[in-house]
């Protein structure tokens, strides 16, 4: 189960809200994984693409923001696409 009590729509949200002003857009297709888009201001070209996020992973706040965390930091890394498998932090 995600943090308790949110949708997957709201989770979305929240991680799209961590990132501003940058511009973020979380998707979910299959309800299980996450992807997210993170680009420089309000552009999403050359933007950063995380895939594979699990949802159940997300099960606290400290969780969330150690997610946030590890993207800014792939971001800041110039990092384009980051796949999340078994050994990632989420």
């Amino acid at each position: 189960m995600s943090l308790m009590g949110v949708s997957t729509l709201e989770l979305c949200h929240l991680i799209e809200q961590a990132f501003l002003p940058d511009r973020c857009v979380v998707s979910c297709t299959d309800n299980e994984h996450l992807t997210i888009q993170l680009g420089q201001g309000e552009c999403l070209s050359d933007c950063l693409t995380v895939t594979g996020v699990k949802v159940h992973s997300l099960t606290t706040c400290h969780e969330l923001a150690a997610l946030v965390a590890q993207v800014r930091e792939e971001q800041r890394l110039g990092r384009s696409q980051i796949p999340m498998g078994p050994q990632a932090l989420v």
